[in-house]
């Protein structure tokens, strides 16, 4: 069971995979459980003021080969909508399952 970061990668169109804070793994699909939601706010603002890209946003958990589940609802992060990843209307900061499908969009099971 190994820890790993994930978060979007927007030049190649898939998501990243951190571990131990260095890049280990592009993929197009992954899935994590015992998820946390981080947003560093410094990377956030500099966003905002600068306009430029970065890497503000990610999710911590354990990699898991699990398909995607009925119930699964759809979170989003957008640095302009706020500071936090929301389901719907409502800020998520972990979730049990979560997964990362080729389109880019990322499905939870809180």
């Amino acid at each position: 069971m190994r820890r790993v970061d994930v978060y979007r990668n927007l030049n190649r169109a898939c998501w990243s995979v951190r571990e131990n804070r260095r890049v280990v793994d592009h993929v197009d699909s992954i899935a994590l459980y015992d998820v946390r939601f981080h947003v560093s706010e410094a990377a956030r603002q500099r966003v905002l003021r600068l306009g430029q890209r970065a890497v503000m946003a990610w999710a911590s958990g354990i990699v898991i080969d699990a398909p995607l589940q009925r119930s699964s609802e759809r979170i989003k992060f957008d640095p302009f909508e706020g500071p936090d990843f929301m389901m719907g209307e409502w800020p998520v900061h972990e979730a049990n399952l979560i997964h990362f499908d080729r389109h880019g969009r990322c499905w939870g099971v809180l």
